[in-house]
């Protein structure tokens, strides 16, 4: 059962890598569903290729904007210009996107995105027939409806197992290109869900009103975040061949961080350690920035008892390890956020083997580019920093927020 984790720039992919994807998606600077994330030029397309061909990943290239007339010509331009790199498979929703990508003879497999909603098994015949070897499922699809998918077709099957859910069908919005010119529908999402929105009486104009749920603001149109890791089995029994991480506007950090969770419950997924490594996978989901989780999509307001969204963040992200040091204790990091002399710091590393390596550090010295010491180490800078013990490759490191600093979850799953 594949990983499939995202990447919104060549920095993520490598440690998505590193942390144990199976697979990576990732689009170029256009007709790709998210235009605000970093993305990837001509050059990084094929560095990125060539790296994650050497680490036997998979590379699944998207193309899944929906196309309007006058987007057409400039769709055939940007075919043209990657047919002949060697993805694995081509992510799309248009079947006009489609019928192009054929038409160019590009060498790859195609992929139906979620954003076709695809729902039952009739409808996986149909796509299977018109060239797609692997359907990500509409979000809306339970385990028991995959099970009678797969007993009746022979397509690769892939589900969201993780990440943000959209208040819109499959995804499907207008509310930004309504609020605010964005289309949604062509990566350009402003994410007017998320706003805080107050009620206004038709005679008293500029008297606004809060609609009260909870301390913070108001998020009536805000869903949870999706968490399918005490539910995997599930999925897996039903025949699920590929589990997909949404986030590709995320950190680093959360990109490395759910990749390795998930591929360690899926490597362990029917057997006793299952049970036995569950409070770990939880634990550490909650360690990354999410709203409160939900494993059940159409009932995640418990028979719409709502609570709110609010956005939960117990640990920040500070950067990783840069490079390879001579001394065990020295590291040069790559910052995110600032570090300060005395600081109290976790590290989270890939799962091999089953060896959970994370430690927690205390930062002794900082020092500058220039070798100078100095009490802060600030963002987007690399440093270097002495530990109080050795730091291995491949080291994240994080921050837990003290209680004050933490924004709070309501019915929390995961």
């Amino acid at each position: 059962h594949e990983i499939v984790s995202t990447a919104g720039n060549p920095e993520k992919l490598k440690f998505a890598v590193k942390y144990g994807a199976d697979t990576l998606y990732f689009g170029g600077n256009e007709f790709n569903l998210r235009t605000q994330a970093g993305n990837f030029s001509f050059d990084d397309l094929i560095e990125s290729i060539r790296y994650c061909s050497e680490n036997s990943v998979k590379t699944v290239f998207l193309m899944n904007s929906f196309l309007h007339e006058d987007d057409l010509s400039a769709a055939l331009d940007f075919i043209s210009a990657i047919k002949d790199l060697n993805f694995y498979a081509i992510m799309v929703s248009d079947p006009g996107m489609l019928y192009m990508l054929k038409e160019s003879g590009i060498e790859a497999e195609f992929h139906l995105s979620t954003q076709m909603n695809t729902l039952n098994h009739l409808s996986v015949k149909f796509w299977r027939d018109a060239g797609f070897k692997r359907i990500v499922l509409g979000r809306e699809v339970t385990p028991d409806e995959i099970k009678k998918i797969k007993d009746n077709c022979d397509a690769e099957i892939e589900v969201f197992v993780h990440g943000a859910l959209c208040i819109a069908y499959s995804g499907r919005c207008l509310l930004s290109r309504y609020l605010s010119g964005r289309d949604a529908n062509r990566g350009d999402c402003s994410q007017p869900c998320r706003w805080k929105f107050s009620l206004l009486e038709e005679k008293r104009p500029g008297n606004f009103m809060d609609i009260i749920e909870h301390g913070r603001n108001t998020e009536i149109l805000s869903s949870k975040d999706l968490c399918l890791i005490e539910r995997i089995e599930d999925y897996i029994e039903a025949g699920v061949d590929a589990f997909k991480i949404e986030g590709r506007m995320k950190s680093l950090y959360y990109v490395a961080n759910t990749t390795r969770i998930y591929k360690h419950a899926v490597e362990k997924s029917g057997t006793d350690d299952f049970k036995k490594y569950l409070p770990f996978w939880i634990k550490e989901l909650d360690l990354i920035n999410h709203r409160p989780y939900t494993h059940d999509l159409f009932n995640e307001f418990n028979n719409m008892a709502f609570s709110g969204v609010p956005y939960v963040k117990k640990a920040l992200f500070l950067g990783y390890k840069y490079g390879h040091c001579g001394e065990n204790n020295i590291a040069d990091v790559k910052l995110y956020n600032p570090v300060y002399i005395n600081d109290k710091i976790d590290s989270i590393f890939p799962i091999v083997n089953d060896k959970i390596l994370d430690k927690s550090f205390t930062v002794k010295n900082i020092f500058d580019k220039d070798g100078n010491k100095t009490d802060m180490g600030r963002p987007g800078e690399t440093v270097r920093i002495e530990f109080d013990g050795p730091v291995a490759d491949n080291a994240i490191f994080r921050k837990k927020l003290k209680n004050k600093d933490q924004q709070k979850p309501g019915n929390l799953i995961c």
